[in-house]
């Protein structure tokens, strides 16, 4: 099954047969056959017509929506998931505030257990990092998660933690003209900040397209907050895996010069400063002032497929499993857990 991207502007997605056709100015770019096609993204200005639209939601096509820089916007959604049990339980133990803390708890673990190890990689690499301190600092947060009394402290311990990662992840960077001296999240200021938030935009969409799929509510998660518009439970889920996709690609992207300053245009508009705790994630209907090129997405997009098709093996079952298919088998333990057939969540954690 395969994820197919759209980017060409003002092309058009029609239905010829049983096949989704690409087409623009009458000449056909791409032929998609829907029997292979997992999900299909669009970029800014793609027009779907009434009969392609009816034809995915039939086939139960996920169909994302992006601005042209990558921004999320929504998708098309079909009928709603069938399982009002699993909703229920959702919403029954999340209003628990003992289950909540637990659970923000191994979530938040394994997001530090994940950052700590992406230092220890890095500071094995080479021996002039001197990543020491930030390394035990992410250990010392790590060693407080159990003893937070309330979500506020814990969130402040997962902050702290982010913050020595950040420090010391900006040495992990080689290529010449590329400098990342901190994390900024909104809006991006440099080509690290804006593929670092790009990364996480299309994490968050992977796990708004499962956890929907397997008929959770997004809105209503434990460790981030409930917020008007906040898909909380796919950003609380993907916290673990942040460093582990996302983080690691960004490093081997600018560090192998797939990427390059001439990738990226800079521009004058500013986003919002708005704050909060999903702020890394490209949701707001703004323009970032440094952004990739179309050549530039095309070289993103080609490595993030590639690196959600990288197998490991997941740590749950033994299987060998590419990384998008753990995502998925996480929501479903995620699932269980939630129903009271597993005891405890059980985070990803990277060796």
């Amino acid at each position: 099954m395969t994820v197919a991207y759209v980017m060409e502007q003002n092309a058009s997605v029609v239905k010829e047969g049983e096949r989704i056709i690409i087409k623009k100015d009458n000449a056909v770019l791409h032929t998609l056959h829907v029997f292979k096609l997992e999900q299909l993204v669009l970029f800014g200005n793609v027009f779907l017509t009434p009969a392609a639209m009816a034809y995915l939601l039939k086939q139960g096509i996920d169909t994302v929506f992006m601005g042209r820089s990558g921004r999320y916007r929504g998708r098309l959604q079909g009928p709603y998931s069938k399982n009002i049990s699993l909703r229920q339980e959702q919403f029954r133990r999340m209003g628990d505030q003992e289950f909540c803390l637990a659970t923000a708890k191994s979530i938040v673990e394994g997001k530090l257990n994940n950052l700590r190890t992406v230092l220890l990689r890095l500071n094995r690499s080479r021996e002039d990092l001197n990543m020491d301190d930030q390394i035990l600092g992410i250990k010392s947060m790590r060693e407080k998660v159990n003893e937070a009394a309330d979500l506020d402290v814990l969130r402040g311990l997962e902050g702290k933690g982010a913050a020595f990662y950040f420090e010391s992840f900006a040495k992990g960077f080689l290529a010449d003209g590329i400098e990342f001296k901190k994390r900024v999240r909104r809006p991006p200021t440099d080509p690290v900040n804006a593929i670092l938030s790009l990364g996480y935009t299309f994490l968050l969409n992977e796990f708004i397209g499962a956890v929907s799929a397997i008929g959770f509510d997004p809105y209503l998660g434990t460790l981030h907050a409930v917020e008007y518009g906040r898909p909380s439970l796919p950003l609380d889920l993907m916290e673990e895996w942040r460093p582990v996709i996302i983080d690691t690609l960004v490093l081997s992207l600018f560090n192998l010069k797939t990427l390059t300053q001439e990738d990226f245009t800079y521009t004058q508009t500013m986003a919002d400063d708005q704050e909060g705790e999903d702020d890394d994630v490209l949701l707001a209907p703004h323009a970032p002032p440094v952004k990739l090129t179309d050549a530039g997405m095309r070289k993103f997009i080609a490595q993030y497929e590639r690196k959600m098709a990288q197998k490991i093996t997941y740590h749950l079952s033994g299987q060998h499993l590419a990384y998008r298919d753990c995502l998925r088998e996480q929501v479903r333990h995620f699932a269980r857990y939630v129903r009271s057939e597993e005891p405890k969540y059980q985070p990803f954690t990277l060796k």
